[in-house]
């Protein structure tokens, strides 16, 4: 009796170790045009959404204070896919595949866009200012590609919702599967109807008129069940909340919005179906978590972010219209990351500086892999793991400095690109070709620029030494000599 007791304490011990050392799962989730102000969990907007599961994981993890992501979408997710600021990739703003650099002949296929359902408002794209930009290169070395590398192949990798980095350049429908992924249910730009739309299955335009962020969901929960024990990695991207404004589905919302018609101008009431579309994407996230066995979701680190800063239209205090997305203001870049997962602080505030393009290093790290074995010789890559925070959110910053930039068209926009950088108290910008520099201790949201008065000796050696590493690091000296 004794020998048995025995015999099936070290069968669990053994167990128990083999479930300890298995690979984690790695689930990154996008949420598109979303401030930190939008999220309840930072506590800063008059009202917010009800997110009950992004509250859930921010309550088991670590919430990021001072996260910074490009000011535009494609930026954002080429940084994320290789751990390299805009200026190094050439993907400044949104990309748009009819940007041919020059190639000759149709447009690439699914291009036509689904009419809008009755309650949605169409982007005015003459209102676009910049030229949108060119794809990501092909000659970048990515993610799911380092990730192959430094973990002998072992993960399998899935792509579903918004891409946003393809044209006819870098292989248009092809692109994420020549990106590395293994399987991807793609939307190769955002923007159009939630309820009429195209994506891309494995290189296939398929056309649906279902509620696109209940597709996204479906498609993660079916491919995440069919993995069994190999560790994987999905990028999950929701176009949610980005326009056309609409009201989702009443089933997916969290609060009552009775008062709302499908049929309204939500141009009336921005910030309520804003809300309703935060919501909406939160429900859906919730469907993919809950869809999880206990093992699994115990396994698996949950990343949230925002894209970029939310859009003028819907934007609230402590933010304003003018200095949202698109800007190099806190308002366009400063936004939402959550972390839970193996090993994770429950509950965690971290205040270090955290760039989108950190996700690459830290996400090779979650799977074991070190990003000097994962990636070629000779490619400058920006990213800094902000692992460390995860066991520890009180340790100082590993950064001294946080960068973005935002600029037209490809490299040859890079000159004249509006951007910003800070460090624990000082931020540096400029925009369309004015410089502006604020303390962010006293003035968090930008309303005092110190330039249009006179700088202390403190503040002046502020502003020098960030001009400084912004000239240094935009003419590739910072990176070459291993500077973050």
């Amino acid at each position: 009796m004794q020998k048995t007791i025995i015999s099936i304490a070290l069968a669990a011990l053994t167990l128990c170790s083999q479930q300890l050392l298995a690979a984690p799962n790695v689930l990154l989730v996008i949420a598109d045009d979303m401030g930190v102000e939008a999220m309840s969990a930072y506590g800063l907007g008059a009202t917010a959404p009800t997110t009950a599961a992004l509250d859930q994981i921010a309550q088991d993890g670590v919430l990021f204070k001072n996260f910074w992501s490009q000011p535009v979408c494609s930026p954002t997710r080429a940084s994320i896919m290789t751990g390299r600021y805009g200026f190094r990739t050439g993907v400044g703003y949104a990309v748009a595949p009819e940007e041919r650099g020059g190639v000759s002949g149709p447009l690439p296929p699914a291009l036509a866009k689904p009419a809008y359902a009755p309650n949605e408002t169409p982007i005015n794209r003459s209102l676009v200012d910049p030229p949108h930009s060119r794809g990501l290169q092909s000659n970048e070395f990515t993610f799911p590609m380092a990730l192959a590398a430094g973990t002998d192949d072992a993960y399998r990798t899935a792509e579903v919702g918004k891409w946003h980095m393809a044209d006819v350049n870098n292989g248009w429908l092809e692109h994420p599967g020549r990106a590395g992924f293994d399987f991807y249910s793609a939307i190769m730009h955002g923007g159009d109807s939630y309820f009429s739309w195209r994506k891309n299955l494995n290189g296939e335009a398929v056309r649906l008129t279902s509620y696109g962020a209940v597709d996204r969901a479906d498609t993660a929960i079916d491919w995440i069940g069919k993995q069994g024990d190999e560790p994987w990695f999905m990028w999950l991207s929701f176009i949610l909340p980005h326009t056309p404004l609409h009201l989702p589905p009443r089933e997916l919302l969290q609060s009552d919005y009775s008062d709302l018609s499908p049929t309204a101008d939500p141009a009336d009431d921005p910030i309520r179906y804003f809300h309703a579309m935060i919501e909406a994407m939160d429900t859906s996230i919730g469907r993919v978590l809950d869809s999880m066995t206990p093992e699994v979701r115990a396994n698996t680190y949950v990343i949230f972010i925002g894209d970029n800063g939310t859009t003028n239209s819907s934007v609230t205090e402590p933010f304003r219209s003018g200095a949202a997305k698109g800007t190099p203001y806190q308002g366009g870049v400063n936004v939402p990351l959550i972390v839970s997962g193996p090993g994770v602080v429950e509950g965690g505030v971290s205040e270090a500086l955290v760039h989108s393009a950190d996700l690459y290093s830290t996400m090779l790290e979650m799977a074991g892999a070190d990003i000097a074995d994962s990636i070629p010789r000779g490619i400058l890559h920006d990213s800094v793991s902000f692992l460390p925070y995860l066991a520890n959110p009180r340790r100082a910053s590993l950064r001294d400095w946080v960068y973005a930039d935002v600029f037209p068209g490809s490299f040859e926009g890079v000159p004249d690109a509006s951007y910003a950088m800070r460090n624990d108290r000082y931020k540096l910008l400029r925009h369309r070709g004015v410089e502006e520099f604020y303390d962010l201790a006293v003035d968090p949201y930008e309303h005092n620029n110190l330039l249009a008065g006179n700088l202390s000796s403190e503040q002046q050696a502020q502003y020098q030494m960030l001009k400084e590493e912004i000239s240094d690091l935009r003419q590739g000296d910072a990176a070459s000599e291993g500077k973050y």
